[in-house]
């Protein structure tokens, strides 16, 4: 007799026979209760089942049988049929697809990419703000939940704690750009769904990109002259701890770092996050929302309560921010605190992974809202971004965020290095990263504009030269904000440095101003590397032939006509203006679709992190007050496969907060015992730095 027919039989014996056969099973229903009592969710079930322990009604049996058919049957299925081998199988396959998609195959591209040219994905999509609740289901799916790879949340703080390690400096958090929720303040246009719901963070966003992309741009603008809230339109910072312990559901920034404070004392009495709109310019953080003014004010209740100095934290972009506060807070026209003030309310400053000398991530993102994350993409990949959300579009939106400005690269040549030798260039590979742009035109005949003149132009950029391209090559309102709140010189001598002391666009520019009069207080340079990190690009334009490029300079405001013909005209350079993703190297493995990379953290390359506080700052010029520089570098080791953060040796720019050894130094100087950390470099940053021409 088959199995099938054998399973068949013992089935119809059961259902008609109300004695042993159904005894047993129910037997196994209550085994298989109590067996899942050791789960919550089975404990809460459990009860009713109990109560029909006694009942022997057919209801009962019945409703006990259809419980419990699946127990006594699934050992019996096929194996291929089980469902552990479909799902395995269900993700061997959807992976190999994303393989394929990944390769460089035209055909396959522009098959898939013409199937898809028509679709609607935001009609397809329900129009309800139950949305939220399925994307946030959807990332909480996404998220390992391996008992394996789980990370400790309380750890390595609970291990300190036996080591006597407890709370002890006040703590501000200052995080950095993109990681902070910023809710939705406006009461007109569309906003009105969102009232308070975060555009930024949590997955809100998500939905708002999907369903109402216009609205969700338009509401993530600045005003594009004032660097302000457009009109009709109010975005404001989350705050508390929660406006950036986790970016959306599963995907932690500040979490983990925030539960391994608590585990050695600490609540919200003694440790604040001090959120900020990130996409706000310095000066515009103050004159908006009072944001150093309440830095300022948090800082001096927390010393005044609980009788110390405070410990700042600061990661990426917040180290510029917690920089230019000292100058704002010692300064006359700023803070008024007096030149003292720093000294006297910070105990140590934690310069987590901060970008001292920007990065050229910035560079590509404002030129032409591209970078290394949307050229790796693949074919069909960008096909469907650039329909959903262009590279001039996200130009267009990255353009209007002042704070981003902040983030260019700084130093020039003298840092950076020329066309011919950069600091950080390897020995074993044939070019330089000096050349930060590499542009190549080609130029088509005016008579057949599908045609090549076989001329095919290749200009190189530096540092400098490459802001001067992104400032020539932008609307003007872009170039005005920038140099009202930035610069990004170097200034070489002392009496030069007096002369700008007041000068608040140089407060964001550490080769431009010093570090505040505070012998006492330590700063602590904490920063990975061992990631390939975005160096330099190689860009493609199309040229008509005899055509130069116009200088938008010359666009003068009050002739609308010529501004809009050359607004239009500029609009049509940079929509041809794109990062070759066909640029790749055989023998150099880290040129890769159009991006040169070099060595970093992920996101900053090791230039900007460890420079001036390996070098930088201990010249007097830039450190007057000899303040005591700490470097510490963590190497980025590859956690476990299915780990989607990296695990606990993560050197990468943003899990790094999550890197244990890292989380132990930083609550070592919290808890008072930051005499203990020496510098920890095992980088080639020294060497780098030697060849930096200052």
């Amino acid at each position: 007799m088959s199995k099938r027919r054998q399973r068949r039989k013992r089935h119809d014996d059961s259902t008609s026979d109300t004695g042993t056969d159904l005894t047993d099973v129910a037997d196994l229903a209550m085994t298989a209760t109590r067996y899942s009592d050791s789960s919550k969710s089975y404990r809460r079930s459990s009860e009713p089942s109990r109560r029909r322990k006694n009942s022997s009604t057919p209801e009962t049996i019945e409703e006990i049988v259809n419980e419990t058919f699946f127990l006594k049957h699934e050992e019996d299925r096929p194996f291929l049929t089980k469902k552990r081998v479909v799902f395995t199988a269900g993700i061997i396959f959807g992976l190999t697809i994303a393989w394929l998609m990944g390769q460089r195959t035209t055909e396959i591209s522009n098959y898939i990419s013409l199937a898809f040219s028509d679709l609607d994905f935001a009609s397809m999509l329900p129009a309800n703000i139950l949305v939220d609740e399925l994307l946030g289901n959807i990332t909480l799916f996404l998220r390992p939940n391996i008992t394996l790879l789980e990370d400790k949340e309380f750890y390595p703080a609970l291990d300190m704690v036996s080591e006597g390690v407890k709370s002890y400096y006040p703590v501000v958090l200052i995080p950095g750009i993109v990681s902070t929720g910023l809710e939705s303040w406006s009461t007109s246009n569309c906003s009105r769904p969102y009232f308070r719901k975060r555009m930024w963070g949590t997955t809100t966003m998500f939905r708002a990109v999907l369903l109402d992309k216009m609205c969700w741009i338009e509401t993530m603008k600045l005003d594009p002259i004032t660097g302000l809230d457009p009109p009709s339109f109010k975005l404001r910072s989350a705050q508390g701890l929660d406006a950036a312990d986790y970016l959306f559901p599963g995907y932690w920034v500040w979490g983990k770092m925030i539960q391994n404070f608590a585990a050695i004392g600490y609540d919200n009495n003694n440790m604040h996050l001090a959120a900020y709109d990130w996409r706000l310019s310095f000066s515009n953080l103050e004159v908006r929302d009072q944001y150093f003014s309440k830095l300022k004010s948090t800082l001096e209740l927390a010393k005044k309560v609980d009788g110390r100095k405070n410990v700042i934290v600061s990661h990426s972009m917040g180290g510029l921010v917690t920089l230019y506060f000292f100058k704002w807070v010692e300064s006359p026209t700023g803070g008024n605190g007096g030149p003292n003030w720093v000294n006297e309310y910070v105990e140590a400053f934690v310069n987590l992974g901060g970008p001292l000398l920007g990065l050229p991530k910035a560079l590509s993102a404002l030129l032409s809202g591209e970078m290394r994350d949307t050229v790796e993409l693949g074919a069909f990949g960008i096909y469907v971004l650039e329909r959903f959300f262009s590279k001039l579009e996200r130009a267009d939106l990255f353009r209007t965020w002042g704070g981003l400005f902040s983030m260019l690269p700084k130093g020039g040549e003298e840092v950076w290095g020329t066309e011919h030798q950069a600091p950080d260039d390897r020995d074993d590979v044939d070019g330089t990263y000096g050349s930060m742009l590499t542009i190549r035109s080609l130029v088509k005949k005016k008579e057949n504009t599908s045609e090549l003149s076989g001329t095919v132009k290749v200009k190189n950029h530096t540092c400098r030269s490459g802001v001067d391209f992104l400032q020539k090559h932008t609307p003007k309102r872009f170039n005005n904000m920038l140099t009202r709140d930035y610069s990004f010189g170097i200034v070489t001598n002392e009496e030069q440095m007096q002369e700008i002391k007041e000068d608040r666009t140089k407060w964001t520019n550490v080769l431009e101003s010093q570090l505040p009069n505070a012998p006492n207080m330590t700063i602590y340079c904490l920063y990975g590397y061992g990631k390939e990190t975005e160096r330099k690009y190689y860009y493609s334009r199309e040229q008509m032939e005899g055509d130069e490029d116009e200088d938008v300079d010359d666009v003068e405001d009050e002739n609308h006509e010529k501004h809009k013909r050359f607004s239009d005209e500029l609009r049509g350079l940079l929509k041809n203006l794109f990062i070759d993703s066909s640029v790749n190297s055989e023998k150099d493995p880290r040129i890769k679709s159009g991006v040169h990379n070099g060595e970093g953290d992920g996101t900053v390359p090791l230039i900007s992190l460890g420079y001036m506080c390996t070098e930088g700052w201990k010249n007097p010029l830039y450190n007057p007050a000899g303040i005591k520089i700490i470097t510490r570098e963590f190497q980025h080791e590859l956690g476990p496969a299915l780990d989607l953060r990296g695990g606990e040796r993560t050197a990468d720019h943003v899990d790094i907060l999550g890197n244990y050894e890292l989380t132990k130094d930083i609550l070592k100087i919290a808890s008072g015992r930051g005499k203990e950390l020496d510098d920890r470099i095992t980088s080639a940053i020294r060497e780098y730095a030697a060849k930096v021409k200052l």
